[in-house]
């Protein structure tokens, strides 16, 4: 018999790469992530990987066993999924990424969740965007909260149900005391212009999504910095903007609770979407409904 937790160590492997990414996402050792490699081939009765004094990789027959277990593992989780439908229990762990910027916003949310449901256990980390889909499908996570700055309404993937939360404006939000905010002027492509010949661009590194989005409406906007600083997060480009240190593109909200911003309205309009991600195969799991229930609370987002 396949050991179900060995399994999903393979699986979890099969993702990383090595031994020590597998045993860093898991919280184990390199040496028990090995063991429990080394066991899962002697119940198997076939060597799984390839081991070296560098490294270790997958045999095509580790592939094999990986393809399945994935298969496997999610019959598993459906199947749990709906027998705790069919009982009401709201209980056990769940494990919850979400972007920084509202963290403190869903945390207080999430923690209620214990006085009404006391055998829930609701783990929560701080997580961006970019790879916390990856974190979902491979269980790491059980519900992502996440924002897609793409023009277009995001969809789902194999795997992945997504949960529409909330589509805000993105502004270009400069100090208060810019002359262009005093007159209540627009952001148009001539703006844009303007402002960044004039202003240090604040944003975020490169393969930040909010800085894949920003490059594009430059782009569009035949708009160069002048100067350009990264930085990350985005209350901390919210407060450098109050500072007179530059400007940035920010959701509407974020500008909006920051004393010392003003915005101008970008025209076209540019927008985020935040969602939830959550895995098909606990769309019925009474837990994980608890907390996307909650996330939408803190959001004012409708169930």
């Amino acid at each position: 018999m396949l050991d179900l937790r060995r399994l999903e160590i393979l699986l979890r492997f099969a993702a990383r790469g090595t031994i020590a990414a597998t045993a860093a996402d898991l919280g184990y050792s390199p040496s028990a992530v090995s063991q429990q490699l080394a066991a899962l081939e002697r119940e198997a009765g076939v060597a799984l990987l390839e081991r070296t004094a560098q490294r270790a990789s997958l045999t095509d027959a580790g592939r094999e066993l990986a393809e399945h277990a994935e298969r496997i593992l999610a019959a598993v989780e459906t199947a749990g999924s709906r027998m705790r439908a069919r009982a009401g229990a709201v209980g056990g762990r769940v494990t919850v990424s979400c972007l920084p910027t509202l963290a403190a916003v869903l945390a207080p949310r999430l923690a209620a969740l214990r006085r009404r449901h006391p055998e829930l256990t609701v783990i929560a980390h701080e997580t961006g965007s970019t790879t916390a889909a990856a974190g979902v499908l491979d269980r790491r996570y059980d519900l992502a909260v996440i924002d897609d700055w793409s023009p277009d309404k995001p969809t789902g993937s194999a795997g992945l149900s997504v949960h529409h939360l909330r589509r805000e404006d993105v502004v270009l939000a400069v100090p208060a005391d810019h002359a262009p905010a005093e007159r209540g002027d627009r952001a148009t492509a001539a703006r844009l212009r303007q402002v960044v010949r004039d202003q240090t661009w604040l944003c975020a590194p490169v393969g930040q999504l909010s800085r894949a989005a920003g490059d594009l409406r430059l782009a569009a906007a035949d708009a160069v910095p002048r100067q350009r600083w990264e930085f990350e997060g985005l209350h901390v480009l919210a407060a450098l903007v109050a500072s007179g240190a530059g400007v940035a593109f920010l959701p509407a909200g974020v500008a909006r609770d920051q004393p010392g911003v003003a915005w101008l309205p970008l025209v076209p309009r540019m927008r985020r979407h935040v969602l939830a991600l959550t895995r098909t195969t606990t769309r019925d799991d009474p837990a994980v409904a608890a907390c996307l229930q909650a996330v939408r609370q803190a959001l004012g987002t409708q169930g």
